[in-house]
């Protein structure tokens, strides 16, 4: 499998790595790094909703979230999130992430996500909104909808 860079993502968030964020060990604790998946998750969101409120009767939900953790990570450091749509499907979005030291392409973790678009009245997937999709196409190279 291909090494994450820094240049597969158009989209990244910066973030400060925290003293509270260190277990007993010293070095930042796992559950930190879903914490800067979703930073990174709904930053990115937020952009392709184009500012607009995604808390509506339809939109976004993560079905599925996992974390390759490459090396560990002591505070103090500053690091970014970048993330991308790998895939465009007709109800979800397969997303790549991937945590970099801040301007390098020295990756610490590498993230799996999987959004669906859903109707909660309905309570069911629906189909990814077109404005969404333009928005997605616009800020990257996304592979056409199967």
């Amino acid at each position: 499998m291909r090494q994450p860079q820094r240049s597969d993502y158009a989209h990244f968030v910066p973030i400060q790595v925290k003293w509270g964020e260190m277990d007993s060990l010293g070095h930042v604790n796992n559950t930190v790094f879903y914490r800067y998946s979703e930073d990174g998750r709904i930053d990115y969101i937020h952009r392709i909703a184009d500012g607009g409120d995604t808390q509506t009767s339809a939109g976004p939900i993560l079905a599925d979230l996992r974390c390759n953790f490459r090396q560990q990570l002591r505070f103090p450091a500053n690091v970014e999130v970048g993330t991308r749509v790998r895939r465009l499907g007709r109800s979800s979005l397969e997303i790549e992430q991937c945590l970099f030291f801040a301007e390098s392409d020295d990756v610490i973790a590498v993230y799996d996500n999987v959004i669906v678009w859903f109707d909660f009245g309905a309570q069911t997937s629906m189909r990814v909104p077109e404005p969404i999709r333009e928005r997605i196409r616009d800020l990257e190279n996304v592979p056409p909808e199967e």
